[in-house]
């Protein structure tokens, strides 16, 4: 039987359309669709928002779950500081107990890769599956927290085995945030797991922001991934790494990746003004609409 995967990815009003465009790719080229659910976390959406993003997965013809982090880090000690959306990926390893894979996807990603071919021949000792950062590849870049290393590896695609991660592995992704590290949850994944590492290749993170970066920005062992995965991507990030919230620099960009990632977000913009007035209005919307 061909194994299942849980695709996780963070939401809330201001990164609606980017998480969005992560969805729809992520179902557009998988080959297999049946084997995808989708769980996305949100520390508390508006109502209406909430029916338009259940009404468009619905459409999609895939399962999914709205995951509240204030409802179920209720009474937990570490809720005041974990309850961001950003920050989900540290919550996988003890929230998934049913799961055996679970993979980890930045919003602001465009998709043109099967994800479920990263399950095939995955290490069984692997605990975690990751893409190295670009931006930890500068040759400019600083070194930063407790782990220095050219494999430094990014939050933007995180496949977790479950399986092979134990119980105090996941609660010392939360405890460790008592070290304020820079980076957060991308520098204590690091910290845990970078002994027990798959890494993919780099055409699963192409962080677009760098796009135009010269081969000669990068650290030499990594340059002939970088210029592989320009030709053959599978995963563009198109979110600044020192502002999720930032995309203009990688859109406003003239190659196919950024115009394909704007004709998606054209397209889900117009399914969303069909969907959300009736949201808002209704019943009188669609009456009067039924009347002139």
């Amino acid at each position: 039987m061909k194994a299942h995967l849980t695709v996780a990815t963070g939401l809330d009003e201001n990164n609606l359309i980017p998480a969005l465009v992560t969805i729809q790719s992520t179902i557009s080229n998988a080959q297999d669709k049946s084997r995808l659910s989708f769980a996305l976390f949100h520390t508390g959406l508006d109502d209406h928002v909430k029916q338009l993003v259940k009404g468009l997965l619905n459409s999609y013809g895939v399962a999914f779950s709205l995951i509240n982090m204030p409802g179920i880090l209720s009474g937990f000690t570490y809720k005041d500081t974990i309850c961001t959306h950003r920050l989900y990926p540290l919550l996988i390893p003890q929230y998934f107990t049913s799961r055996n894979f679970v993979l980890s996807i930045g919003a602001g990603s465009l998709i043109r890769g099967d994800i479920l071919s990263l399950l095939s021949d995955f290490p069984t000792g692997a605990k975690i599956g990751a893409v190295r950062c670009m931006y930890h590849a500068l040759m400019d870049q600083p070194d930063s927290g407790p782990v220095r290393s050219e494999r430094h590896f990014s939050r933007n695609l995180l496949l977790f085995n479950r399986q092979a991660i134990s119980p105090e592995e996941g609660q010392a992704c939360i405890q460790l945030l008592d070290e304020e590290w820079p980076g957060r949850d991308e520098t204590i994944l690091n910290y845990l797991f970078r002994h027990a590492l798959h890494l993919f290749p780099q055409s699963w993170n192409l962080q677009m922001p760098l796009f135009q970066q010269p081969d000669a920005a990068f650290i030499p062992s990594i340059r002939t991934a970088i210029t592989s995965a320009r030709n053959n991507m599978n995963l563009g990030q198109f979110a600044s790494h020192l502002d999720p919230d930032d995309m203009t620099a990688a859109l406003e960009q003239t190659n196919i990746h950024a115009r394909d990632y704007r004709k998606i977000a054209a397209s889900l913009m117009r399914q969303i003004q069909d969907r959300m007035p009736p949201l808002l209005f209704d019943p009188i919307w669609t009456a009067l609409q039924n009347i002139t």
